[in-house]
């Protein structure tokens, strides 16, 4: 069974088509590498996995589920790290570790136990310091 599918997936932009008929599956339990060219789609197509990006045509599914643009529950069981992430750098690591746990549903009375875990385990400042200054390291 595969984990996931992409059928006849195409996005543009504008004028400019980014994806053209894309289809791949990856099988349950494997581990599969993602590469490609500058400006092949890579991006994209992650952020239209996670429900992050509109689909122009075509379907996604994730272990069976159809991944719909904004609603899409089943990026709960998914962990995506970008190559660069972007920040809210007004934000201290705290509040945004809050944003990003009441986006992905972790229930409020866990969350404050399970960011200072996470912050101490990472050795990051438990602070009012903002996350604009931080390494990317």
């Amino acid at each position: 069974m595969a984990i996931l599918e992409l059928h006849d997936v195409k996005k543009y932009f504008g004028d400019k088509q980014v994806l053209n008929g894309l289809n791949f599956e990856v099988p349950e339990g494997s581990i599969f590498g993602f590469v490609g060219e500058n400006d092949a789609g890579k991006t994209t197509t992650m952020k239209m996995i996670l429900g992050l990006e509109t689909i122009d045509s075509g379907e996604i599914l994730v272990d069976g589920q159809r991944v719909h643009y904004g609603n899409s529950a089943i990026n709960r069981e998914i962990g995506y790290l970008p190559d660069v992430p972007e920040y809210y750098g007004y934000m201290n690591p705290t509040e945004y570790l809050k944003l990003c746990g009441r986006l992905t549903g972790i229930p409020k009375g866990e969350l404050s136990d399970r960011i200072t875990k996470m912050l101490k385990t990472v050795d990051l400042p438990i602070n009012k310091r903002r996350i604009h200054g931080f390494s990317r390291g």
